[in-house]
């Protein structure tokens, strides 16, 4: 007994040290220690095509070790950050942080798309060029669309199966011992495409699971042995389409749906939904985390910084919960969430324009520059981006029949882009802009295009708004000599008096070119008797155009696309698709014009 009241003077003292030691609150209270002295390291595990509420179908032991949350893919539905659910874009969108309307990765063409963004690779290089970094991917064009980034990549491979990869993710632990590792998984993706939802798709997915058992193995006990502390995060590209799981690609909700899962205990962004969303498209999905968290989430647990100039969509999923959510409301201003004491800077095109308090939650710019428009709010030192393109289509021109694949747009910014009809997206390195190198003879103009159409298969006609016209010669690619002319009963006969009115011009077939005009009117000019015919103009309504009456005087442009078809884009950057057999719009239009329905187009 006589060592009781040793214990209790000891007990006091400890009880007394701990009333007097104040926690450090300056980091959120979750298992991830930024200031631990073991070194960090992150494994970003890829698992393509894993659909997420498939993996409570299977006995998954080592995934259920994780901490997993709903998460999505595919961008904002109907804005510029709306992307495939695709496999190239998803990847891009999880290594850069960004969605393709700045990644400019549409789909999955690798030998016609690179990443025109800075990738999770060179951001960890540039901040600290001595950590290590090594990238596995079975399916290569993952490191082809990042072709500009393998120069920061230490240790890469490409090709093979989901087998080698596993084997070549244990050696580079064991070996190389990599800052980084980030290694994709393919065959669940594989699985998906040939059987769709069924038992050899739960199958691939228990592999999976005990691939991943492995290799978390090797990592952990590499990181006892030379005190590292490692932060695992498992993701998956895309969903799959909700009928059988055969496909994916288009924005459901199911191939919307993926999972972020971390072997440490997030933040807020990572535990919480934000249910009080501008957007509840989805059933609310827009409040899980996006697979744009998972960049910043790599840089934060390693220590780097974010910059306000790097545009990242989404706060990292541990340490500082920065801001959530950043979108636009239906004012069309800027919301975000945030219950931090501190203030939210506001940078508009890397510009700072105001410092708010974070709870404020919203902020409606005044000065919004022509053009695409991209605001970043930083709070406690971490960065929620969102873009929007003030640009419009304000010009179609289809090329001649040599290259009836191809036409050509022209945008408000006074740039154009090359589209490539087969492809159904544009052209790789688009837009360009509007000059004599690209369009000889165009470049006093390029402020004053009002619409464009073809005439023959080699001329076309450049409107211009003083009233005066272009005539360009497709064959030798410039615009002939003596113009521009005025649009008037000479050159033009029926027209004069209309020449500064008219913002879009469709040929129909080989009789007649349609020209739309700025009062919600319309003209049809015989190509034959080379004469406006007579009774017009005449009012666009539904007995004249079926489908676009009620969107007269929205029309900025028109671009003939075959036999059958036409475009009609309005000026909130929606279109319509026009059927010349039945003479009326394709139903369900106008739809937002955006890398989904136009890939590339308003990048």
């Amino acid at each position: 007994m006589k060592s009781t009241p040793i214990i209790f003077s000891l007990l006091g003292i400890f009880l007394l040290l701990t009333a007097c030691y104040e926690p450090d609150m300056t980091t959120n209270e979750t298992d991830v220690n930024l200031k631990s002295t073991a070194v960090k390291k992150v494994l970003v595990v890829g698992i393509d095509g894993c659909q997420y509420e498939k993996i409570s179908n299977v006995d998954t032991p080592n995934m259920d070790a994780f901490n997993m949350t709903k998460a999505f893919a595919g961008g904002i539905t109907g804005t510029s950050s709306e992307q495939a659910t695709s496999s190239g874009p998803g990847w891009m969108s999880i290594l850069t942080g960004v969605w393709v309307n700045k990644h400019g990765v549409p789909n999955n063409s690798s030998g016609t798309y690179k990443s025109q963004a800075k990738s999770v690779y060179q951001y960890i290089k540039e901040a600290n060029p001595s950590l290590t970094i090594s990238s596995i991917a079975t399916w290569s064009p993952i490191h082809e669309f990042l072709q500009d980034q393998m120069s920061f990549v230490d240790h890469r491979y490409d090709g093979g199966d989901d087998d080698d990869a596993l084997n070549r993710a244990i050696y580079e632990v064991n070996t190389n011992s990599p800052d980084f590792l980030f290694v994709h998984f393919d065959n669940v993706d594989h699985v998906g495409h040939a059987s769709g939802f069924s038992t050899s798709y739960n199958n691939s997915i228990k592999d999976m699971d005990n691939r991943l058992g492995q290799l978390v193995s090797a990592v952990n006990q590499h990181a006892q042995q030379n005190n590292e502390d490692w932060l695992i995060i498992l993701v998956t590209d895309h969903g799959r389409e909700p009928s059988g799981g055969y496909s994916h690609g288009s924005q459901t909700e199911s191939e919307k749906t993926i999972f972020i899962g971390m072997n440490k205990v997030g933040n807020e962004e990572f535990t919480s939904t934000v249910n009080q969303l501008p957007n509840q498209t989805f059933n609310g999905i827009y409040g899980y985390p996006s697979q744009t968290s998972v960049t910043p989430t790599v840089l934060s647990y390693l220590g780097i910084d974010i910059d306000a100039n790097w545009q990242l969509e989404s706060t990292s999923l541990v340490g500082s919960v920065g801001p959530r959510k950043v979108m636009f409301n239906t004012n069309n201003d800027l919301y975000w969430y945030s219950q931090s004491p501190a203030d939210a800077q506001i940078y508009r095109n890397n510009e700072l324009i105001a410092t708010v308090p974070a709870t404020q939650g919203s902020y409606s710019d005044s000065g919004a520059s022509f053009g695409k428009v991209n605001y970043t709010v930083v709070v406690d030192g971490q960065t929620g981006s969102v873009q929007k393109n003030n640009s419009k289509i304000i010009a179609g021109l289809d090329w001649n029949d040599a290259l009836d694949n191809v036409a050509y747009f022209f945008r408000s910014d006074m740039s154009y882009v090359k589209y490539n009809k087969l492809s159904d997206a544009a052209y790789s390195g688009y837009p360009k802009p509007v000059d004599n190198s690209t369009w000889s003879g165009l470049d006093s103009y390029k402020d004053k295009i009002n619409t464009a159409f073809k005439w023959s298969n080699d001329k076309g006609f450049f409107f211009l708004n003083d009233g005066t016209f272009l005539r360009y010669d497709m064959n030798n690619d410039a615009v002939d000599g003596g113009y521009p002319k005025p649009i008037n009963n000479s050159t033009w006969p029926g027209l004069e008096g209309y020449g500064d009115k008219i913002i879009a011009a469709v040929k129909w077939n080989q009789s007649r070119v349609y020209f739309f005009l700025n009062n919600g009117t319309y003209i049809r000019y015989s190509i034959t008797n080379d004469s406006m015919d007579a009774g017009y103009p005449k009012q666009i309504n539904n007995s004249t155009w079926p489908g676009v009456g009620n969107y007269a005087n929205n029309i900025t442009s028109a671009v003939d696309w075959s036999a059958q078809y036409f475009y009609i884009f309005l000026d909130n950057n929606t279109y319509i698709k026009y059927d010349k057999y039945t003479d009326s719009a394709v139903s369900g239009y106008p739809k937002p014009v955006n890398n989904s329905t136009w890939p590339g187009l308003m990048n």
